[in-house]
């Protein structure tokens, strides 16, 4: 099986971006190519979010649903409220009338489990009698807490979230054999419905993003359906998404000052909350954790163009115009107060440690590594980030556990190319000019300081016509095309090929010299023995020529005579007489 978040190779260009975002480092680089090790990772989606080059693959949900529809299985909603974030979607009604045209026979809000779960960390809260209860509801945290901390299992609610009561309650109103699929703004939802202990509690997931995507696909809008009513809708949970709305749903103070509650959302938060757990769990009654900075508002899963202060309004209104009547009811939807309400199901969960086992690497080898990119002394580890890590140390570290390769050190590479650059102008034979768009010289290199008879130090600053004529350079300036061609240079005895071009991203010009001054000697020694055999020729010629006509001069009279000979011949035969006549 595929893992929640994948990377498509063709995309993903060398930014590491995705490493430096990533708050535990779940990404292998191999061959320029970031993947996410499934193992390591917490399945918050930020590196999908931040890839430049959407490069990053969200598991995708929508064809078992497909599947679900087409096979006219009995389908049920459960939607997480932060729906209300998108503008598409800030209508409930007509969002509702949008799924049952979908084919979902049942549309219901999480919200209605999320009161449950809110009242079991309640008891918890009160049971514990003083210790410290970390709040279960967001599958990030639990996955950081299960791999990364996982001595603070003991803390950990042992309470499923709202999304996996909410399936699990579904299922016992409407049968076993009812799928439920839940909508909402997680990424970490897909890895959570898939656990080994959680599953068939809810039978797929989909973001926003993938709703809004099948919504597309079957041409249906819900801004032109009527206004429908959930089959089944929450309270007061609705503002679960908020920093803090479990707590204030379980009707604990949630005041800044309070010192028992305390609410956490953003991952470098909560990380460095939970290393230093011990330090602080003194006092505490129940620790809200959220992955997402503004909470499960700014899930991956929901791309609105909307702020977070907008989406918190957004929330409130909504929780306020939906608040329940004094009979219990919700326009006219089933909620937990009435008095038929099915037996609740299970609510509890169990964790496992899932820590990774920790490779000790001597000192030895990470300075093998340090080393092997131009750090072999603390001052050279300049520790800027670049590379994802936050440290050359650590990323040292990481290449000796194969997550990461040395080339990712971008002044590093920058000075690798720098010294491949510099030895081949220094190298080369030809000679090297680079002057500014004004013509002043800026760099020579040896070979031109040999051929112009110049040293770097007494032109660097001068105009370039203080060593050769610029009209090249000027009309390569001009046009910004490359100019090339033989151009000799009597006053240094040479003769060049040339190639001067404008370089736009530095706004220089670059002239190459190749000498050919050897050859160009040769070619006039060439043209001079052709001229000298030509001549040779012609006189050879001429001489033929005067001797063939005395031949045929010669010829000529001998022919003359040896013709009136053999006439008179004819004649004296043919009279028969001798005579001749």
């Amino acid at each position: 099986m595929m893992g929640i978040i994948s990377t498509i190779e063709a995309s993903c260009r060398d930014c590491y971006k995705c490493v430096r975002s990533c708050p535990v480092k779940a990404i292998r680089v191999t061959g320029g190519h970031a993947e996410v090790v499934e193992s390591h990772c917490i399945a918050d989606g930020h590196c999908v979010l931040v890839c430049p080059q959407q490069a990053k693959k969200v598991q995708d949900g929508k064809g078992l649903v497909r599947d679900f529809l087409l096979a006219k299985q009995k389908l049920a909603v459960s939607l997480a409220p932060s729906f209300v974030a998108l503008d598409e979607f800030s209508d409930y009604g007509r969002l509702v009338s949008a799924l049952h045209k979908l084919g979902f026979a049942y549309v219901t809000e999480t919200a209605e489990a999320a009161e449950l779960v809110a009242g079991e960390h309640q008891k918890l809260v009160e049971e514990q009698q003083g210790r410290a209860v970390i709040a279960s509801c967001c599958p990030v945290v639990v996955n950081l807490i299960e791999r990364y901390y996982p001595q603070l299992i003991q803390y950990l609610a042992p309470v499923v979230s709202p999304m996996i009561a909410h399936g699990r309650l579904l299922k016992s109103v409407y049968g076993a054999d009812l799928k439920v699929v839940f909508i909402g703004p997680c990424i970490g939802k897909k890895d959570e419905y898939s656990r080994a202990e959680l599953q068939g509690s809810i039978d797929a997931v989909l973001t926003f993003q993938e709703l809004k995507a099948m919504l597309a696909e079957e041409g249906i809008d819900p801004a032109r359906e009527t206004a429908g009513k959930f089959d089944r809708s929450g309270g007061t949970a609705r503002i679960f998404p908020t920093p803090g709305g479990l707590a204030k749903t379980a009707r604990l103070n949630t005041d800044l000052l309070a010192e028992e509650v305390i609410t956490i959302d953003g991952l470098e938060a909560v990380i460095d909350f939970l290393a230093r757990f011990d330090e602080v769990k003194a006092g505490l009654r129940l620790v809200e954790l959220l992955a997402c900075r503004g909470g499960c508002l700014m899930g991956p899963g929901l791309e609105s163009g909307l702020s977070l202060y907008r989406r918190r309004q957004r929330l409130l209104a909504y929780t306020r115009s939906r608040r329940e009547s004094a009979d219990g009811t919700d326009s006219g939807a089933q909620t937990p107060a009435d008095k038929d309400y099915p037996p609740v199901p299970s609510l509890f969960t169990t964790y496992a440690k899932r820590k990774l086992k920790a490779t000790t690497h001597s000192e030895e080898a990470i300075r093998r590594v340090l080393s092997k990119t131009g750090k072999s002394k603390p001052e050279d580890e300049l520790n800027c980030g670049a590379c994802g890590y936050n440290s050359c140390r650590e990323k040292a570290i990481a290449v000796l556990e194969g997550m990461a390769e040395l080339d990712m050190c971008i002044p590093y590479m920058r000075a690798k190319a720098e010294s491949r650059a510099n030895l081949i102008c220094s190298m080369t034979p030809n000679a090297i000019l680079v002057v500014d768009s004004s013509l002043q010289i800026l760099e020579v290199n040896p070979a031109a300081e040999q051929k112009f008879l110049c040293r770097q130090d007494q032109v660097v600053g001068k105009n370039l016509d203080l060593l050769i004529d610029p009209t090249s350079f000027k009309e390569a300036l001009r046009t910004k095309e490359l100019v090339c061609g033989e151009v000799a240079y009597p006053a240094y005895g040479i003769v060049t090929w040339q190639a001067i071009f404008y370089a736009e991203a530095d706004d220089v010009l670059i002239g190459i010299f190749v000498d050919i001054t050897k050859e160009h000697e040769q070619r006039e020694k060439l043209a001079l023995m052709k001229g000298e055999t030509l001549t040779k020729a012609q006189e050879v010629i001429d001489k033929q020529m005067r001797v063939a006509q005395e031949i045929a001069g010669l010829l000529g009279e001998t022919t003359a005579e040896t013709k009136v000979l053999l006439s008179k011949l004819i004649k004296l035969i043919k009279n028969g007489d001798g005579s001749i006549q």
